[in-house]
C-alpha cells in the first residue's frame, strides 16, 4: 500500500496545474480543465499527510516539449481534450459535472467521472471554493479503490483522498493529503 500511495501522490501531485500562467499555452479546447490546472516551471505544492508528522512537495522544474517535469519524475501537459498525464486525462474538457472518462493502465480499468464543479474546501493553505472534484475508481478483487482529487481554480490540485470500497458497500479511507502551501510562477 505504501508503494501505491507514493505513486498516488506523485502521480496527482505533477498533476497539479490551473491556469495559463504557463510557458506554454493550452490548446484551445482545454482551457477549462486547464483553469484547475496551472503548469509552469518553479511551481509549487506542499501537501500535509493526514495521520503521519510528514509533509511532501512536488515543484515542476523543467519542460521537455509540451511536458512538464516535476521533481519526482512526473509528467503533465495541456491537451485539446484536457490536462494529462503520461497514461490518462485526469482533468477532461469541457468539464462538467456528472462527465465520465475511462482509461486503461497496466491492464486495469479506471473510470473518472466530475463529481462536482462547485465544491468548497478549507486547507492550511487557504479556503478554495468552485473547486472541481473528480473521482477515480479501480477494480480491486473483493471491491474498489477510489481516489477523489479536488482541484482549485487557479492553484492545482488542493486534495486527495484515498479510499477502499468492499463489495458489502462499505468504504474506509487509505490517505488524505491536504494542501499546505503553493508557490505558482
Amino acid at each position: 500500500m505504501r508503494k501505491k500511495f507514493f505513486f498516488l501522490l506523485i502521480l496527482c501531485a505533477c498533476q497539479t496545474a490551473p491556469a495559463p500562467k504557463s510557458t506554454a499555452a493550452p490548446a484551445s479546447g482545454s482551457a477549462d480543465a486547464a483553469r484547475y490546472s496551472p503548469l509552469a516551471v518553479g511551481n509549487s505544492w506542499t501537501y500535509a499527510i493526514a495521520g503521519v508528522d510528514k509533509r511532501e512537495t512536488i515543484a515542476i522544474v523543467g519542460q521537455d516539449g509540451s511536458w512538464f517535469i516535476d521533481d519526482h519524475r512526473g509528467r503533465l501537459r495541456y491537451e485539446s481534450d484536457g490536462v494529462r498525464d503520461a497514461d490518462r486525462y485526469l482533468l477532461r474538457s469541457p468539464l462538467t459535472a456528472g462527465a465520465k472518462w475511462s482509461a486503461v493502465e497496466n491492464l486495469v480499468v479506471q473510470r473518472f467521472e466530475v463529481m462536482s464543479l462547485d465544491s468548497s474546501l478549507v486547507t492550511q493553505a487557504g479556503t478554495f471554493t468552485h473547486c472541481a472534484v473528480v473521482r477515480n475508481e479501480q477494480p480491486l478483487a473483493k471491491g474498489k479503490f477510489i481516489t477523489e482529487w479536488t482541484w482549485a481554480p487557479g492553484v492545482g490540485l488542493a486534495q486527495i483522498v484515498t479510499s477502499t470500497l468492499d463489495e458489502q458497500g462499505k468504504q474506509q479511507q487509505q490517505t488524505r493529503l491536504q494542501l499546505v502551501a503553493y508557490h505558482l510562477k
